[in-house]
């Protein structure tokens, strides 16, 4: 669920800032720079990308086993 959130926020985040600055400061132009903000939003999600997938906490080099169905029971999924 964190990874949802880092993801969305990486997305929102320039458009959220550029909207509070342009509200509680009179000094910038109120021009909405989409291009601009977008390429910011493009890179802050590239980087939070790249940081999820080097931070996984997944286990490498272990098999998974789905669960299924033998003998009339439901056998667990394993991860050896």
């Amino acid at each position: 669920m964190i990874r949802y959130i880092i993801i969305i926020s990486a997305i929102i985040l320039p458009f959220v800032f550029y909207y509070f600055l342009v509200r509680f400061t009179k000094k910038i132009n109120k021009k909405f720079p989409i291009i601009t903000l977008s390429f910011i939003s493009l890179l802050l999600l590239i980087c939070s990308l790249v940081y999820l997938r080097f931070t996984s906490a997944d286990p490498t080099g272990l098999k998974y086993t789905p669960p299924k169905y033998e003998n009339n029971k439901v056998v667990p999924s394993k991860i050896k």
